[in-house]
């Protein structure tokens, strides 16, 4: 499933926003602010962006310039009640994809994204060993076998192949997963690890989860 960020600070606004992703058949997680929308970016990369322009902290535009500075394909598409033509040339020019101002039409802005979204090739498949996660199927395969995973339990397993280089903390997997800072209680990420651990091993996967003391996990 395509995952689609976007910061919009009009709480009506990002709840219109959000439903319209989630019936468009995508995952949308919605930011107020640069700086949340940053921390998640480079935890876990969308598929896809959108963009206000009139933030609180800054400009969307300077935003799509740092995220084209990291990134120069991922798509962006701007929300703005600017209509003025000189926006649209500015915003166009720091490398966005698509404009569309405010008011919008909840139909015209589905027909966009899904015709975003199928220029996006080969970036929604993540691999380790024997393990493939397809993100467009939600599916996950070991030696191309289906193994049903949760919600959580897929969400996990993608966010550690991700980052198969380094260790995933366990702030960063309740950031990324949950939405939360609040890691006090453990108990309920404890419990999808070890459900996920026995799903793996049960399907003779070569991947393994590997606990780092006081981090977090790693997979090999």
């Amino acid at each position: 499933m395509a995952v689609i960020y976007f910061i919009e600070d009009d709480k009506d606004i990002q709840y219109v926003i959000e439903k319209t992703i989630e019936n468009a058949g995508f995952k949308g997680l919605g930011f107020s602010s640069a700086q949340p929308f940053f921390d998640a970016y480079k935890l876990n990369k969308p598929d896809m962006v959108l963009l206000d322009i009139m933030l609180p902290d800054t400009s969307g535009v300077e935003i799509l310039k740092l995220i084209r500075k990291m990134d120069k394909k991922i798509p962006v598409m701007m929300i703005s009640a600017l209509q003025n033509e000189m926006d649209k040339v500015i915003a166009l020019d720091a490398g966005a994809d698509d404009y569309m101002t405010k008011p919008f039409g909840v139909l015209e802005l589905t027909s966009r994204l899904q015709a975003r979204l199928r220029n996006v090739q080969g970036d929604h498949i993540f691999s380790f060993e024997n393990v493939k996660i397809d993100d467009h199927k939600h599916t996950c395969m070991i030696d191309k076998k289906e193994v049903y995973l949760t919600n959580k339990e897929y969400d996990i397993l993608r966010l550690l192949i991700k980052n198969q280089s380094g260790v995933v903390s366990k702030e960063d997997i309740f950031k990324s997963i949950w939405q939360t800072d609040f890691i006090g209680e453990t108990r309920t990420l404890d419990m999808h690890i070890k459900s996920l651990r026995q799903k793996l091993k049960e399907n003779q996967s070569d991947l393994e989860i590997k606990t780092i003391r006081g981090v977090g996990y790693q997979i090999k």
